[in-house]
């Protein structure tokens, strides 16, 4: 499983549980879920999400804002889609 920021939890913080259509891409924590997508892409868990150049300039121009999110401290473009964050508390026990 990969943890973004594991060595750098902070008192407060909580822990969230990021994917997309095929399920987890990694568990980020944060105070809120912007900062945990943030510290995700900042560790480099979300390289597969990253648009495009000419992606982003056509999705820019034509308003098309709702299919991407900048994140990061470089606030690079992200498709937003099929990505979803919730709380780690919030999982479901698997029943076998």
């Amino acid at each position: 499983m990969r943890i973004a920021n594991k060595d750098g939890f902070r008192f407060g913080e909580r822990a969230y549980l990021i994917g997309h259509e095929f399920g987890l891409i990694c568990v980020s924590y944060g105070n809120n879920e912007q900062e945990a997508l943030d510290n995700a892409v900042d560790e480099g868990y979300m390289d597969s999400e990253r648009m495009e150049d000419a992606d982003y300039k056509e999705y820019d121009a034509n308003g098309w804002h709702d299919s991407f999110i900048c994140l990061g401290n470089a606030s690079e473009p992200f498709w937003s889609e099929y990505l979803w964050i919730k709380p780690a508390n919030e999982r479901r026990k698997e029943v076998a």
